[in-house]
């Protein structure tokens, strides 16, 4: 993901956390439904106590981490919403500078078009003339220098119309991840208030 803002490189870091404390919650809770089937299958009281002891404080985990993962959920929430909303208008503002960098890239694909078209004609007047030497080297050493600045104008704003569609492609890809992970912490939101 090409070049994100400090809010947004906190954001995916938070929700990689709340999605790691996410999934600790599940494979604890699973754990303490087989222990809490086991405990009605044990007769040992040993076996047992054992088993009341894990669920007792894989209760108490649960407990402390629900609300915990329940405020996280919440405050991811509304970030996400609001990045969403932020995120509209930097694709925006890309597509704008993706148009403005595409149309630079063909003028200067003109300009480099003209350069060689000025040089071949030089070149070739050049040769069939054979008059002044000194003149036509000095037309051709301008026209060679306008040509080569021509190209590296046009590699130039090839790398921005690049540069450009990659940031795109980014703000799109955050775009998709966001929503799924909205859906999900209101998903969770829900599991965990009821």
């Amino acid at each position: 993901m090409a070049g994100h803002n400090p809010s947004e490189r906190r954001l995916f870091t938070d929700l990689q956390e709340k999605n790691r404390l996410a999934g600790e919650f599940r494979r604890i809770s699973g754990r303490m439904r087989r222990w809490q089937e086991r405990l009605t299958q044990k007769r040992g009281k040993r076996w047992q106590a054992q088993y009341a002891i894990s669920i007792r404080r894989a209760h108490e985990w649960l407990e402390a981490a629900r609300g915990e993962l329940l405020s996280r959920a919440q405050d991811l929430k509304q970030r996400i919403e609001t990045e969403q909303k932020v995120s509209k208008t930097e694709i925006q503002k890309f597509e704008k500078q993706y148009k403005k960098e595409v149309a630079e890239l063909k003028a200067a694909q003109e300009g480099l078009a003209a350069a060689d078209e000025a040089f071949a004609k030089a070149q070739q007047k050049a040769g069939t003339e054979g008059g002044d030497a000194e003149k036509s080297a000095a037309v051709l050493a301008e026209l060679r220098r306008r040509r080569w600045n021509a190209a590296r104008e046009a590699t130039r704003e090839t790398k921005d119309v690049k540069r450009a569609r990659t940031e795109i492609a980014s703000e799109k890809q955050d775009k998709q991840v966001l929503a799924y992970e909205l859906r999900r912490a209101i998903a969770e939101i829900e599991g965990l208030s009821g």
